[in-house]
């Protein structure tokens, strides 16, 4: 049973983004300010990778101008608006430009404060209870669909070949709703840093506790110290009160706690 919740949870926040070791330039972008925590990893090279990344988180930042919960009608708009910006990005570029978006957004859903948790591409929403890591989104990478198939090939295919992006032919974006628990942390980062650290040594980092611009700053340094092979973004949000109690025990890290509710593309 899930109990009313305050309508203002107590967040702490802190986000990071660094241009890695190899990279002349940062393509990632993100807008971190309640209710919106949000993640763009750009591709297509020569600026219009930033340019892609930039332009989607544009249209977040500028429909969630202030704190206050979200709607789910004004989260699609803010989608429409991202693969409208994106879109004419990539057409200009001859080679193509585009870009992920992943992140979680604060909504009410029957009373209860919510996360709205969306995925387009291979960035990535975590979620921290205790001592357990749980990925929430779902990779849309061609090396993760071939090892979901249990094709043999999957765990030689490059991680770097995406299924969905803004700027695509298949920019559909998967949703997810999650009530807000006190206590637990939620993680959005790029793919430059899952790229570097597994998902034991997000955990190790994550449970250890700490406030979250050290973990932040920690979690870029080790991805940096990795290789740093790629631009590196993470959000990390605590929810310090005002959520509901996570489930007891910690370890009961069902399904059940998740509505999916996966969008269609809309042309």
């Amino acid at each position: 049973m899930l109990f009313g919740v305050d309508t203002s949870p107590s967040l702490s926040v802190a986000a990071r983004t660094d241009r890695g070791n190899r990279r002349e330039l940062n393509e990632d972008a993100l807008f971190a300010a309640d209710p919106c925590f949000i993640v763009a990893d750009g591709m297509g090279g020569h600026e219009f990778g930033a340019a892609a990344s930039k332009a989607a988180i544009s249209a977040f930042s500028e429909q969630f101008t202030g704190p206050g919960e979200a709607s789910v009608r004004s989260i699609e708009q803010a989608l429409d608006e991202a693969r409208s910006r994106v879109g004419a990005i990539s057409a200009r570029s001859e080679r193509g430009a585009g870009c992920t978006l992943t992140g979680a957004i604060r909504i009410q859903h029957e009373g209860v404060a919510h996360w709205y948790v969306l995925n387009i591409g291979d960035s990535r929403v975590y979620l921290q209870r205790g001592n357990q890591l749980r990925q929430l989104t779902v990779d849309h990478s061609l090396r993760s669909e071939r090892l979901a198939e249990g094709d043999q090939q999957g765990a030689a295919t490059p991680r770097n070949i995406i299924t969905r992006a803004l700027g695509s032919d298949d920019d559909r974006h998967d949703a997810w709703l999650l009530p807000l628990e006190t206590g637990s942390r939620l993680l959005v980062c790029s793919d430059g840093l899952t790229s570097e650290l597994d998902d034991d040594e997000l955990n190790g980092l994550l449970a250890a506790g700490g406030r979250t611009d050290s973990v932040v700053d920690e979690l870029i340094r080790r991805a940096l110290a990795s290789g740093g092979r790629d631009n590196v973004t993470a959000i990390l949000v605590d929810i310090v009160s005002g959520g509901v109690p996570m489930p007891v025990p910690e370890d009961d890290l069902t399904d059940g706690q998740t509505i999916e509710i996966t969008r269609p593309r809309v042309r």
